[in-house]
């Protein structure tokens, strides 16, 4: 059988020509992980797989883990507009997109079982590393049954001597919003049932493998009697804290309790009545109840020290001063959680503990921010659809190393963490065809609402999951060679990437990057 080597820093397609191929030549920090994809030809349907890594000594094999996995074609309707959500005017988009909409790419990623679901052999192969492995080269050949074929393949795994922490000790925070309400809807399971929250614990798992520090819980649900509101009910609230302290979470995030009605309005408005208005006597005593309650809960549950908390979605100018009296009434009933919210503008000091400004605006507001981190102010970043264009994104149209180097420009900027709000929104009724999700009459750019699938059992990852994951990696070593070297990290990134704007699109000029904060690191 005829098949192709690729990166797992490039896109690949159904219809993905052969090219010659490369050595499979690995490597990877302990505790990190290294993979590559493997096209092949055409396959009849429900094809037997088996696949097993023989290892040249048994030593060799110690600390290195494969998992395969089947990689799924998915739908991109448009392409990623110059300015806003998407277009059907490839010509507008054409410098910065990898080829024009519509059309399929390998992006989900199915854990590979003995039967390929596909129609042509594409799979992903990766080999993670125990955090106490030994360093060195390893050897071994990688066996592929596909049918009555089989496949030898050389591979070669450099582990290098320095270590990813784990996530109790990151140095990256990172917090993706979740969609309770899909999960359910794209599973089939019932909210109440044992099913959902044994579908939820995977995807708390996944959240996790992710390098997600973070995870949001819902908030409290109203209670009315007569009319009139009696309380809330932190149930699920709880249900999933608990699960997530059980997995491992570090820190878990209350989950929003107001929002704008108009982007530029100065009022907020309790997330549970959108008539009444965060600053009105009415308001306060709603939030007073909801608090009193809250804080209770994390009481209750020894949440202290692990619990932030998100007020109200992307505060600017214009509502500045509410959001600051909504932080002042929130920090009277739980003193001491820090508030983490995506900001719009600089003019929060002493409402919010955890700024996260989108990229671009970090960028538009540099000197304000940098002033505030020179101040001590925590800060970190956010993407979302907007703003669209040649700026870093983990859109399913923009090169792959895009998803990668964007963690790359935390450490360039000496941002503390990453927010995106679409973990698992599967807005639409069929995301594995139509990966431009609708929204408000437009279509979001491909995969903005999601980087991962609801597949039979529980998530299935995606390329760009992992391509984000291998950039947390890199995150921490480039962290740790800023503590040992300063300005050493951002003379490696530069040839990569110099801003949200300007990076490469190639995975060649990635690897060496990487390569040379290995050999960096190997010295100390």
């Amino acid at each position: 059988m005829q098949y192709s080597i690729y990166s797992d820093l490039e896109w690949t397609y159904p219809d993905s020509p052969f090219i010659p191929l490369r050595p499979v030549l690995l490597e990877t920090a302990r505790g990190g992980h290294a993979a590559f994809q493997l096209l092949g030809e055409t396959l009849p349907s429900q094809t037997a797989l088996c696949v097993s890594m023989e290892w040249e000594t048994q030593e060799a094999g110690n600390g290195l883990t494969l998992f395969t996995g089947e990689l799924l074609p998915v739908g991109v309707d448009e392409n990623t507009s110059a300015t806003l959500m998407t277009t059907t005017d490839y010509d507008s988009c054409r410098e910065f997109v990898t080829r024009k909409a519509p059309f399929y790419v390998y992006d989900a990623i199915r854990p590979a079982d003995a039967v390929l679901t596909g129609t042509r052999l594409a799979l992903y192969l990766c080999f993670q590393a125990a955090s106490d492995a030994r360093p060195g080269l390893r050897c071994g050949t990688l066996h592929i049954h596909i049918g009555n074929t089989q496949l030898d393949i050389p591979v070669s795994c450099v582990i290098r001597s320095a270590c990813i922490p784990s996530l109790e000790k990151a140095r990256l925070g990172m917090l993706n919003f979740f969609d309770y309400e899909d999960l359910g809807r794209q599973h089939g399971a019932d909210p109440e049932s044992n099913e959902y929250w044994e579908l939820f614990r995977l995807y708390v798992r996944a959240q996790l493998h992710m390098r997600c520090t973070h995870i949001l819980l819902p908030p409290g649900r109203p209670v009315y009697e007569n009319g009139h509101l009696a309380g809330f009910d932190f149930t699920a609230a709880q249900r999933v804290g608990r699960i997530a302290a059980e997995e491992g979470a570090p820190y878990l995030c209350g989950g929003h309790i107001a929002h704008w009605s108009e982007w530029t309005g100065e009022e907020y408005f309790l997330a549970w009545d959108s008539s009444t208005g965060v600053t009105t006597q009415e308001g306060y005593l709603q939030l007073r109840r909801y608090f009193t309650a809250w804080a209770g809960i994390v009481r209750e549950n020894g949440w202290e020290g692990r619990m932030t908390q998100a007020l109200a979605d992307e505060p600017q100018q214009g509502n500045a001063r509410t959001y600051r009296i909504l932080a002042c009434i929130f920090r009277r009933f739980l003193p001491g959680v820090p508030i983490i919210d995506a900001v719009e503008t600089t003019d929060l000091g002493g409402g919010i503990d955890i700024w996260v400004p989108k990229q671009d605006t970090y960028e538009k507001w540099q000197d304000a921010f940098r002033t505030l981190q020179d101040a001590g102010e925590e800060i970190w970043f956010y993407t979302c659809a907007f703003p669209a264009g040649r700026i870093m994104n983990r859109s399913m149209d923009l090169p792959l190393t895009v998803s990668r180097l964007l963690l790359w420009m935390g450490v360039r900027y000496h941002l503390s963490g990453f927010l995106h709000w679409g973990f698992n929104y599967y807005i639409g009724s069929d995301i594995w065809n139509h990966a431009c999700c609708p929204h408000k009459g437009a279509l979001l750019p491909a995969g903005d609402a999601h980087i991962i699938y609801p597949g039979t059992n529980g998530p299935w990852i995606s390329m760009r999951y992992e391509a984000q994951r291998a950039g947390a990696e890199e995150y921490e070593l480039f962290r740790l060679l800023e503590e040992v070297r300063p300005g050493r990290g951002k003379e490696i990134i530069s040839p990569a990437c110099t801003d949200f704007r300007n990076y490469t699109a190639e995975p060649v000029v990635v690897m060496e990057a990487r390569r040379r904060l290995f050999e960096e690191l190997d010295r100390f």
